[in-house]
């Protein structure tokens, strides 16, 4: 995480600035996130379903022929919300199927070039309950997940649930205040 700004949610996470990213080592880039059609902090009266939307740069060297994801949800819950990001090494280069004829088919990004920023988006679950919400990322190499950048979205794709498990893997509290995106703020 870069220029963290002084505002914290209850988790201690640090919300993004505009022009900051959130970086997971030798993974993905996260920027320009917006809750709601707003920055990365959105203030709201009520939880319920907010749209999620960044751009994201896939670049990892190290992922051999992984098909890789990156899950995003609120930190504290026991499972990811939702898989926004399917693919090879890189982001970028169009829509793809991959591990076709096989029961882990899915649609994915396989760049054979460099890495390219990609939008996605979703909708983000927020409880009714008052109080400060971060919203987290990570990646994950669950076979599937969904593809959500505008191309994605206008293929019907399933939300594949063992992808969202991935939440807690390696991380027994899920990701931690360095994985935050933002910040929804439920006010009493």
């Amino acid at each position: 995480m870069t220029e963290k700004t002084s505002h914290s949610d209850a988790h201690g996470a640090p919300a993004l600035t505009p022009g900051s990213e959130m970086v997971e080592p030798s993974r993905f880039t996260i920027r320009n996130v917006r809750i709601g059609g707003h920055g990365n902090v959105l203030k709201v009266r009520q939880g319920g379903s907010y749209q999620l939307s960044f751009d994201l740069l896939h670049d990892c060297s190290e992922c051999g022929d992984a098909v890789n994801q990156v899950i995003v949800g609120l930190a504290g819950q026991e499972r990811a919300q939702t898989s926004v990001w399917n693919g090879k090494q890189r982001s970028g280069g169009g829509l793809r199927v991959v591990n076709a004829s096989t029961p882990v088919e899915a649609l994915a990004e396989d760049n054979p070039g460099p890495a390219e920023w990609v939008n996605v988006s979703c909708d983000l679950v927020v409880p009714d309950e008052p109080g400060v919400y971060s919203v987290r990322a990570r990646y994950a190499q669950a076979y599937q997940g969904r593809l959500m950048t505008d191309e994605g979205r206008s293929v019907p794709q399933p939300e594949y649930q063992d992808v969202l498990g991935w939440w807690k893997v390696d991380r027994p509290q899920g990701p931690g205040p360095e994985s935050a995106i933002g910040t929804v703020i439920v006010e009493a």
